[in-house]
């Protein structure tokens, strides 16, 4: 990871511009959302990619310690993602983050039973924070 911020170092212009725009593993609350408020149904693990984030992590550090870049900017946020049905979320959850995030029997019990209760007006939805990061090149 580290040599591809040194090619993107070397590719750039003076005083140009990284972003750094990832997921961060916590725990993302799963809820179940209606025009008159949200139900939370539990927490999907993103633990599988720790190892992932931590070595961003330690890229980053080293391109700051060898002044190749500043950061400028760190911002975090949520991003939420919705589905019409839970069968829509799980089928999603298979086919695109398989390897990347657990989903306890648990939380899927409990969102298929918030969901049943507001089946005429809710939507699942996932909330995963994202991190925003702005450097300039050295």
């Amino acid at each position: 990871m580290v040599h591809a911020l040194q090619e993107a170092w070397r590719v750039l212009v003076p005083r140009g511009i990284f972003i750094d725009l990832r997921p961060i593993c916590i725990n993302a609350p799963l809820e179940i959302v209606t025009s008159t408020g949200c139900a939370f149904a539990g927490f999907v693990d993103q633990s599988p990619n720790i190892p992932d984030d931590i070595a961003a992590d330690n890229a980053i550090q080293v391109i700051l310690r060898d002044n190749l870049f500043k950061e400028m900017q760190v911002d975090y946020f949520d991003f939420a993602y919705y589905w019409n049905t839970v069968t829509e979320m799980k089928a999603f959850m298979d086919d695109n983050w398989k390897d990347d995030i657990i989903l306890p029997d648990g939380v899927l019990q409990q969102v298929h039973l918030l969901f049943d209760q507001n089946r005429d007006q809710g939507r699942v939805r996932l909330r995963i924070r994202k991190r925003l990061a702005k450097f300039e090149k050295q």
